[in-house]
């Protein structure tokens, strides 16, 4: 992420507070810049890129050679803080847990004259790399910084995608109840489990939810009108691993959102058609998916224009807080296809390995955002595994990260969250993001730019609810005023 990029959020986050659900609160101490949190405190460090979390239990000191340590000793004790350990660098580390107040104690720390250096402490990253098994032929997640993006989060089971494509094979071991003993997905906590979980035919015959659809435990299959959500063309399965194919178990594949060899987020499975995307029930499977808790509704399709499509994603835009993401095509003209044309739907365009766009990708002023979309490798029917290319699997890398995003600030809007993408794509290729002066920062190419889910979650908490004060400048803790709140 480049410092410019990063400064222009750090404007954006102090100065437009339209954005975030509480006002926020942040201080500037040693020319770093801190944001307090309900979640904790993260510190920006002085390249105005990197940025950590903050141990809010020890702060370090160095006392000045002029104190003696029985008077240090005695103003820590009276200040009900414990010394944790001196180094022979005259460094101490000060539990500071008792006392509540990070901020406060900090600054009479630094006010109390006893010492030459006070500086908090942060909790760092080790670089993550899973141990799945074709985990290195997976190249279009390190161009996405995934790994980066899984020191942060790795994907939550409560954040729910839908995934409305040619069905998905449940049963594949990097995707359902494996060796491993956990699965990625989703499961209808109000319909009665099947006898036999990976037979839909041995559900009990029963509506047990009241929701219209008979035993749909696993999804469901909207184009046959079954419990049997699964399908035999490869695409859905596929489709639905680059979004949470299981990671870090030692098997295949990683998905984006696919956990830390742990549940990552679920996969709602909705057939709309194996052989074709049946229009006629497209609508119908949005619907459900919003009804039954889907964050996000993915697909990698497209259909002809439908007014009732259009009034499903409004519905589930609008009224549901669903975030919808669609792949732009694979016929290379420059206009996407339909839905994902659609205002209230991301278009998702495909980059190669040098982040340039690829030749079938569909482009035009509706592309809102890319991802890597060649030689991908990823899940397949019959337990398998396969290498395509195509929008198909862009589309689900930006839903993946979306999932991220959710998973690590669940109060997070869907309108917050799709800002947050596009504002934190990196602007690769070298296309001209300017050339329409009435929407800087997007290309007819890229859209926005090509997907970072680092980028995404780190700005993703300048987004989250914070407490306290509006802003501190320095010590003083000297109060800005913006917009009404303090």
């Amino acid at each position: 992420m480049n410092s410019t990029f990063r400064r222009n959020i750090l404007f954006m986050s102090l100065f437009s507070p339209s954005l975030y659900a509480e006002p926020q609160s942040s201080f500037s101490y040693e020319g770093k810049s801190y944001f307090v949190q309900s979640s904790g405190i993260r510190v920006l460090e002085k390249d105005q890129v990197t940025e950590f979390e903050v141990n809010t239990k020890v702060i370090s000191v160095k006392p000045k050679s002029t104190y003696q340590s029985a008077e240090v000793n005695n103003y820590l004790s009276q200040q009900n803080l414990t010394v944790l350990r001196v180094a022979s660098t005259g460094f101490m580390d000060i539990d500071v847990s008792s006392r509540g107040d990070f901020q406060t104690v900090l600054f009479e720390l630094v006010n109390s004259g006893l010492f030459d250096v006070v500086e908090p402490t942060t909790y760092g990253r080790y670089g993550f790399v899973p141990n799945d098994t074709q985990y290195a032929s997976q190249w279009h997640l390190p161009q996405v910084h995934a790994p980066d993006a899984w020191d942060l989060t790795s994907g939550a089971a409560s954040v729910v995608v839908a995934v409305l494509d040619s069905g998905t094979e449940f049963t594949h071991d990097d995707l359902g109840s494996g060796s491993d003993g956990y699965q990625n997905v989703w499961l209808n906590a109000g319909e009665d489990a099947w006898s036999d979980p990976d037979d839909p035919t041995t559900g009990n015959g029963i509506d047990d939810d009241g929701n219209g659809f008979v035993d749909d435990w696993k999804g469901y299959n909207f184009d046959l009108g079954t419990n049997d959500s699964s399908g035999l063309f490869y695409h859905g399965t596929a489709v639905a691993g680059m979004v949470a194919a299981k990671t870090n178990n030692n098997l295949g594949v990683a998905g984006v959102a696919g956990g830390n060899n742990s549940a990552g987020v679920s996969i709602m499975i909705g057939n709309i058609g194996v052989n074709s995307p049946n229009g006629s029930v497209l609508d119908d499977a949005i619907l459900y998916a919003a009804a039954q808790g889907a964050r996000i509704v993915q697909m990698s399709l497209t259909v002809g224009s439908s007014a009732a499509i259009d009034a499903a994603i409004d519905d589930v835009y609008n009224n549901h807080g669903v975030l919808v993401v669609n792949a732009a095509g694979n016929s290379a003209t420059n206009f996407v296809g339909y839905p994902a044309s659609h205002p209230n739907v991301m278009a998702v365009g495909a980059t190669n390995q040098v982040d340039s766009k690829v030749s079938f990708s569909q482009y035009g002023p509706n592309l809102e955002i890319a991802a890597p979309g060649v030689d991908m490798l990823m899940p397949t029917t019959g337990n398998g595994y396969t290498t395509s290319d195509g929008t198909s699997f862009s589309a689900p890398l930006v839903s993946g990260v979306a999932g991220l995003v959710f998973s690590r600030h669940p109060t997070l809007s869907n309108i917050q969250v799709r800002e947050i993408l596009i504002q934190s794509a990196d602007k690769v290729g070298g296309y001209d993001y300017n050339h329409d002066l009435s929407d800087p920062g997007r290309s007819l190419e890229l859209g926005y730019g090509r997907v970072n889910a680092e980028s995404a979650l780190l700005l993703s908490d300048l987004y989250a609810p914070f407490n306290g004060l509006i802003f501190k400048d320095g010590f003083e803790g000297d109060v800005i005023f913006v917009d009404g709140f303090e």
